[in-house]
């Protein structure tokens, strides 16, 4: 499995953890976080890309599917941070499939809006934008 989950979490850190709440930038999924603007990215799924792989057993590419959430107090500061989110991303080359405001049933006077992305890597950690 090629694993990269902490290069991408501390590759947009930068860009996204000032704008959220102490400690609000996380690498597991937290359905009812206590500070806000607070934001969750992980991988969910890292299956090998049969496509591009080579005939031996090792395994030469994989395509990535992450999954984040953002959660504030305003629908306007919400899509701030998604902005920010999804723009860090997409340098590294992850192309959005899925996004959504989504009710939060823990409590409704929060904002959470949910998104889904797709990248390439190759053995060597070079990402690449899945067509």
């Amino acid at each position: 499995m090629i694993d990269v989950e902490m290069n991408v979490f501390n590759a947009v850190y930068d860009d996204v953890a000032p704008l959220c709440a102490a400690n609000g930038f996380r690498s597991v999924h937290t359905p009812s976080p206590t500070a806000f603007p607070t934001v969750t990215l992980f991988e969910m799924d890292n299956r090998t890309d049969r496509d591009r792989n080579s005939t031996s057993d090792f395994e030469d590419f994989a395509v990535l599917t992450y999954e984040a959430h953002v959660y504030a107090t305003s629908k306007a500061k919400c899509r701030e941070v998604f902005n920010a989110l999804d723009e860090a991303l997409a340098r590294y080359n992850f192309n959005r499939f899925s996004g959504a405001y989504t009710p939060n049933l823990t409590n409704a006077q929060v904002h959470e809006y949910v998104a889904r992305y797709q990248v390439r890597v190759s053995h060597d950690g070079c990402l690449s934008r899945v067509p």
